[in-house]
């Protein structure tokens, strides 16, 4: 409604419709476009003379846009709103309103355009968005699932069979686990299938390193933070690993090397299942199982002032404690077969292992427990030329154990009974017999390797792997 004060003259109204961002574009009854404003030159890429006096059905022939929207208000006699597409390419909403006179006739078509070319660019950028983060959602959970897949952990082993009966018990309910064993002997492994086989087993599993943290970060790492809680600090602030381990299993791993500051969060957040982000005042809520794992003797590290008494025993609901691989030599072979066809398969090779081999491996006393044996397995499927790996191809160590075992062919030349020995074992025997009988006479790895024709660093390397430390010392 016009102010007495304020009235406009034509000038003035047609100054402000020319500055409108959308398009205005009026028609009579007669289809006459009778006006439209500057907007049209962006749309269409014509001049607001261009298009006015003329016929509406004259304009649709040259195709500015489609479709043609006033003819459905005309027949429907009421406002309609559709999408249209413009010869440059834009997109627009339109709506078309009728005008009515007095007696009830449609005096004009008032067609209001708005450009949303960008908007429908932003919604199929915001849909590839959504496809791709689909994607990667369905790639995540293909890999979550990889990473949880174990071996089958039963065993005949007692000790064993004890740890699994206890960990499938205490699997249902979502009370502290201390995992507790020397480096190597699963605690990892046991810590996720207690994951798989309870009820929180479609949630994350998150693994920490305490060990691997700076102290200083550890904090932060765990809770999170609140935006500017520190200088350097995000400006949208940190989720805690506490925070994305929800509905699902945090693994403390090497929890005795939790910095002792930590302990007493920890122990907070254990009691109450809250706690607070770093530089915030609003209190969080946890939901998910902790469980922790630990090589170190807790009980000396409390009597030495550097692991919390009141800790350890919030920790220690259910202890168990893993037995090291010499413990556990019925496993040996079947973790020697696993490994062997996981890195198999990860190499594309189709190795095999001899009967000396495992029989080796059952004598060695595995000071690295799974974890050694996995990593050798891993050597000697990229390393081993021949097809089966044999005694010969086993590093260093493993010469000194069992001697009976890889004792070479004797020095006046008789050898095995051919039954008794495989085709790669007779190669090795001679192979160090050679290496053994030259650096003997000789004395340096220089001379063997000029007497055999071989490089030095291949001499060296044969000269270590059949000598054991107690015989005399390799010099150049």
């Amino acid at each position: 409604m016009e102010h007495p004060k304020f009235k406009l003259n034509y000038e003035t109204l047609i100054t402000i419709l020319n500055s409108a961002h959308d398009e205005i574009y009026v028609v009579n009854a007669e289809g006459i476009v009778v006006y439209v404003n500057k907007a049209c030159e962006k749309h269409y890429g014509v001049k607001a003379e261009d298009i006015i006096g003329k016929n509406s059905e004259e304009i649709s022939q040259l195709e500015y846009w489609t479709p043609r929207i006033s003819p459905i208000a005309f027949k429907r006699k009421r406002s309609i709103t559709l999408e249209q597409k413009t010869h440059t390419g834009r997109t627009l909403l339109t709506t078309a309103t009728p005008i009515f006179d007095d007696k009830g006739n449609i005096e004009f078509i008032i067609e209001n355009s708005r450009d949303i070319s960008e908007n429908v660019g932003i919604n199929n950028e915001l849909e590839k968005s959504r496809q791709l983060l689909k994607r990667y959602k369905q790639e995540v959970e293909i890999l979550r699932k990889k990473e949880l897949t174990l071996p089958n952990l039963y065993s005949t082993n007692k000790k064993m069979e004890h740890v699994m009966e206890v960990a499938d018990r205490i699997a249902t309910v979502d009370s502290v686990v201390l995992l507790l064993g020397e480096s190597g002997t699963g605690k990892s492994l046991l810590a996720k299938h207690i994951h798989n086989s309870s009820n929180r087993h479609n949630g994350p599993f998150i693994t920490v390193n305490c060990a691997a943290i700076p102290h200083d970060l550890m904090e932060s790492e765990l809770f999170g933070y609140s935006r500017g809680a520190f200088t350097g600090a995000s400006d949208k602030g940190k989720v805690g690993l506490i925070e994305l381990a929800s509905e699902g299993t945090l693994f403390l791993d090497e929890i005795g090397e939790l910095p002792f500051n930590m302990q007493a969060k920890l122990l907070q957040f254990l009691q109450d299942n809250q706690y607070f982000k770093v530089g915030g005042r609003e209190i969080k809520k946890g939901n998910c199982r902790i469980i922790t794992a630990t090589n170190r003797n807790l009980s000396k590290m409390i009597v030495k002032g550097k692991f919390r008494e009141d800790l350890y025993y919030r920790l220690n609901v259910f202890e168990m404690e893993l037995p090291p691989l010499r413990e556990r030599k019925e496993e040996i072979s079947d973790l020697t077969k696993y490994f062997l066809d996981k890195f198999n398969r990860k190499y594309k090779q189709k190795h095999e292992i001899s009967n000396k081999c495992l029989e080796l491996f059952m004598h060695y006393h595995w000071p690295g427990n799974i974890r050694e044996l996995e990593n050798i397995i891993e050597r000697l499927v990229v390393v081993t030329k021949n097809t089966t790996i044999d005694i010969c191809d086993l590093p260093n160590p493993f010469h000194t154990v069992a001697p009976a075992l890889v004792t070479p062919a004797p020095e006046n030349g008789s050898t095995k009974p051919i039954k008794s020995i495989t085709f790669d074992e007779a190669i090795c025997d001679y192979e160090k017999e050679i290496i053994q009988k030259a650096y003997k006479e000789l004395g340096s790895s220089y001379e063997v390797a000029k007497a055999l024709k071989i490089s030095q660093s291949k001499a060296n390397r044969l000269i270590r792997k059949y000598y054991s430390d107690s015989q005399k010392q390799l010099t150049n």
